[in-house]
This record gives structure tokens, C-alpha cells and sequence, in this order.
């Protein structure tokens, strides 16, 4: 019975468990603590495991990790990968999945460790990029490999040499000093919740089917996980229509991709971080539900009636003084810097 439940429920229990590593983590880093599993593994592998044989090795073994070979990998799928789908699915999971972490970097703001690193990195340390985006990018690869190939002896070694693969790219960071334990642990929770939420958003998008539960009574969560990967599709659906559709949200995005570029530009701290992404949510959820208003009233009243102007007139305003508010907001927080 437990087992039933436990595999039932998999990627739920699943996401609790990253959830609370994450949490856990993120509280000593916030409290300035260091952490026990950082000072452990900076003993045992920093002090007692460095060789140049290995050094050279685990320097290949975290290029294969990098931001190059990555995008090379997605270009070659959507050239040679006759199912286009899979290969843009692959290329979108790599950009978002990086765009991400580089947010989540900023907002954290963990410096690296310092004294022991045998290469040259930038930024801030957690979550491990490295380790987050090959998590999430090699770990898409082993769901569309697991799901497609035909081939069981090739979906093994595909399989098992990546999830190889995956951990020892973390380990690399670590060896060379550049991250400490908890930003690689914490990268690859935070993707593993990523590709929990990736895969059941694009499994519709490629064509992949649950398969058929052998028990009748799996029948109503099979239903229910249906109905909970359709509400994200049709809200991505009625995102990426009013993107095409409406002149006003084009202009939003385009604002919000400006102020993201500014922030890493003028490395906003966390704090400015959370407020640009509130008031983001805030105006794009306006605009939505403007849009969504009109749409309904034009159709409900597709002759010209003073109620409908009104209504449709209010739905404007309420997005116009969201958007004024976060221009203000918006240069208090920016201006200083400029000037400064």
C-alpha cells in the first residue's frame, strides 16, 4: 500500500523534498552561516583528492557542463532532429532554465568561495549554474529518451551515461573550487522542481501520453493530472495569444526585458529584485485580465452600449495606474544608480 502510494505520488513527494533543501539552504546562507556540508566536502575533496591527473579531468568533465557546449548540443538537435518540436522543446528549456538561474543568482547574491579555486569564474555562487542547467538540460534529454527511443538497450546507456553524467558535472565545481557543496546540492534541487513543472507542460506540446494505468482506480488521478497539465497549457495558450494580439502587452514585455537587462546591469540587490518582479506580475496580469474583459463584453454586446465603454474604460485604467505606479517605482529605484 505504501509503495502503491509512494509511486503513485513520486513527483510530488519528489518536489517537497528539493523544496525543503532548498529552504534549509537558503536559510544559513541568509543568516551568513557556514555550513556543515560545505566544510565536510572542502576537507575531503578540496585537501585530500586534488591530483593534476584529476584536475585535468574533472576541467573536461565541467566544459561539458558550459554555457558553449550546451548550445551547440541544441543547435545540432534542431538540425539533425526531424521532429522540430523536440528539438525547439530542448533549445526552451535551455534558455529558460538559464535565465533562471541567472535570476535567482542576483537575487541571492552568495558570493564565491574564496583562496582555493584552480579556474577563473564570475558572478555569484548560488544556485551552481553548472549544476542546475545541466540538470535540467541533460535531464530533459533522459525524459525524451526515456519516453521516444524504441531501442532498450540504447535507452539504457543514453540514460545511465547522463545521470552519470549530471553529478559528476557538480562534483567538478566543487573540485575546482569555484562553488561550494550547498550551491551544487541546491542547483539540482531547484532543477529537478524545474523539470517536474517543464516536462508536464510540454509532454501535450510533443505528443507524449501518460501511459494507461493498469488499476481502475488510477483512473481519477490520471484525470486530474490531465486537468491540472491542461490549466498550464491554457494559460500559456492565453498568454501567447494576447502577446501576439494586443499591441499594449508586446510593450510590456519589452519594458520588463529592459528593466532585467538594467538590474543585472546595475546589480539590483534582492530586495529590488522581488519589487521589479511583483510589479511585473502585477502589470502583466492587468493587461491579461483587460484583455480577457473586452473579449468577453465585445461578445456579450457586440453593438455600441454606454455600460460596455464603461466597463472596458475602467479595465484600461486599472492597468494604466498599475503601469504608472511602476514607473515611478521603477526610476526611485534606477535613478540613483544612473547618476551614481
Amino acid at each position: 500500500m505504501i509503495a502503491k502510494t509512494i509511486k503513485k505520488n513520486y513527483k510530488w513527494i519528489l518536489l517537497f523534498i528539493c523544496s525543503i533543501i532548498i529552504i534549509a539552504i537558503l536559510e544559513d546562507i541568509y543568516e551568513k552561516e557556514q555550513l556543515q556540508i560545505d566544510q565536510e566536502i572542502y576537507r575531503a575533496v578540496v585537501l585530500n583528492l586534488r591530483t593534476e591527473w584529476l584536475t585535468a579531468i574533472m576541467k573536461i568533465i565541467t566544459n561539458i557542463g558550459g554555457a558553449y557546449v550546451l548550445i551547440i548540443i541544441s543547435i545540432l538537435t534542431i538540425i539533425f532532429i526531424k521532429n522540430k518540436k523536440t528539438g525547439i522543446a530542448i533549445t526552451s528549456n535551455l534558455l529558460i532554465v538559464t535565465v533562471l538561474n541567472i535570476l535567482l543568482k542576483n537575487i541571492i547574491e552568495r558570493p564565491r568561495p574564496e583562496g582555493y579555486r584552480l579556474i577563473e569564474e564570475s558572478g555569484y555562487s548560488f544556485p551552481s549554474g553548472h549544476s542546475m542547467v545541466s540538470m535540467a538540460f541533460y535531464g530533459f534529454i533522459i525524459f525524451l529518451i526515456w519516453k521516444k527511443f524504441k531501442n532498450i538497450k540504447l535507452k539504457y546507456i543514453f540514460a545511465i551515461t547522463l545521470s552519470i553524467l549530471i553529478p559528476l558535472i557538480g562534483f567538478s565545481r566543487i573540485y575546482l573550487g569555484v562553488h561550494y557543496a550547498s550551491d551544487v546540492l541546491g542547483g539540482f534541487a531547484i532543477a529537478i522542481i524545474y523539470l517536474i513543472v517543464f516536462t508536464s507542460i510540454v509532454r501535450p506540446y510533443l505528443g507524449i501520453k501518460e501511459k494507461n494505468l493498469m488499476e481502475k482506480n488510477k483512473k481519477d488521478m490520471k484525470q486530474r493530472r490531465k486537468k491540472l497539465r491542461n490549466s498550464f497549457k491554457f494559460a500559456f495558450t492565453g498568454i501567447l495569444t494576447a502577446l501576439k494580439k494586443e499591441q499594449n502587452m508586446k510593450i510590456h514585455f519589452t519594458i520588463m526585458l529592459i528593466v532585467i537587462i538594467a538590474g543585472f546591469i546595475f546589480k539590483l540587490s534582492a530586495i529590488e529584485w522581488i519589487i521589479c518582479i511583483i510589479l511585473f506580475g502585477l502589470v502583466i496580469s492587468l493587461e491579461l485580465a483587460n484583455t480577457a474583459i473586452e473579449q468577453t463584453v465585445d461578445i456579450a454586446m457586440p453593438e455600441k452600449n454606454e455600460k460596455a465603454k464603461i466597463a472596458k474604460d475602467v479595465a484600461a485604467g486599472a492597468v494604466l495606474v498599475t503601469a504608472i505606479i511602476s514607473v515611478v517605482v521603477g526610476l526611485i529605484i534606477f535613478i540613483p544608480k544612473i547618476i551614481g
